[in-house]
């Protein structure tokens, strides 16, 4: 069957842009087991615990040590390049990161489309014969619809992407192959912006990258983000000619990264981005924000004597009184 029948609004042009040729991509996205993660562990119906009393724990006590520049509070920001909610709750996190003690460190993985790509078998539109993404009937004019209505309720600048870096059919609904993605093989986009996310994070400007690489995606800044992601690089201090010649020669090194990102993810219990963990506990969705920043206040937060790059401007909705 040609990918024309398998994803019928497919337009070769959006994806003809000459990436560099990426290696294979060593697939380990579910590794592992998911038993022992952060959220069974301190599961509590308060009829039983997951297992039985012993494998329960009580949250953590809050932290009681001063926190300072020098001994700031930790958060992982688990995010994909191609989740519009990671790109959602990026002028939160970055504001955060850069006026508060805490250092946030995001740490890109490959999107669930990729990870689990059985689930999104079957019809996007909820036919009969299949299923949406995640299984739901609802789930995809859902995100299309939420996100852009989150982007206007917060104030940021938002068009959904396109071209998608990840090719899947989902238009239209009533195709029998509606939800089909291509093998990640044949995915043009995906592996080479997690890779470069990964260099970053390598390099200690995930963050960064993030803030100049999404809003090409998702912001609209870009009328054919593809062919600015080189310069979002640069942006960073980096050099992306020097890093793609090394993700080349030198692709397990990469891959080893979100590998452990993915390990670290999963141990927090949580299979949903962005995701964001303080002391192993998460907070999944752009909309848990609120509630990491309760729990960060209770661990003594502190704001920043001067605020540090990367810089954004005070987010429209930002904590009552914060």
């Amino acid at each position: 069957m040609s990918i024309k029948e398998l994803i019928p609004d497919y337009d070769k042009e959006k994806y003809s842009f000459p990436v560099p040729e990426m290696p294979p991509v060593d697939n380990k996205m579910e590794p592992g087991t998911h038993k022992g993660n952060w959220l069974w562990r301190h599961y509590d119906s308060t009829n039983h615990s997951y297992r039985n009393e012993d494998t329960l724990e009580p949250l953590p006590a809050p932290l009681t040590d001063v926190v300072t520049p020098e001994n700031p509070l930790k958060v992982d920001v688990f995010y994909s390049m191609r989740s519009p909610y990671s790109y959602l709750i990026l002028q939160r996190i970055t504001y955060l990161n850069s006026n508060y003690n805490v250092d946030v460190n995001v740490k890109v993985i490959f999107p669930v489309a990729v990870r689990t790509p059985g689930m999104f078998s079957g019809g996007v539109g909820g036919t009969e014969e299949g299923h949406a993404p995640g299984g739901r009937w609802y789930k995809w004019a859902d995100t299309v619809h939420d996100t852009a209505r989150v982007a206007k309720y917060e104030g940021i600048p938002y068009r959904f992407t396109d071209p998608d870096p990840i090719v899947q059919n989902h238009w239209p609904f009533e195709n029998p192959n509606s939800g089909y993605i291509l093998p990640l093989e044949e995915q043009p986009y995906i592996a080479w912006l997690v890779r470069l996310a990964n260099a970053a994070q390598l390099a200690g400007k995930c963050l960064e990258f993030v803030n100049h690489a999404s809003p090409l995606i998702w912001g609209g800044r870009s009328d054919f983000w593809p062919a600015e992601i080189e310069e979002a690089f640069n942006k960073t201090g980096l050099d992306y000619q020097a890093t793609i010649k090394d993700i080349q020669q030198n692709p397990e090194k990469y891959d080893a990264v979100w590998q452990q990102n993915q390990v670290e993810f999963l141990a927090s219990g949580h299979g949903g981005v962005p995701n964001s963990v303080f002391r192993g506990e998460p907070f999944f969705g752009q909309d848990r924000f609120d509630l990491l920043f309760w729990r960060l206040r209770q661990n003594g937060l502190t704001t920043r004597p001067e605020p540090r790059p990367p810089f954004t401007t005070r987010p429209l909705r930002w904590p009552t009184g914060y």
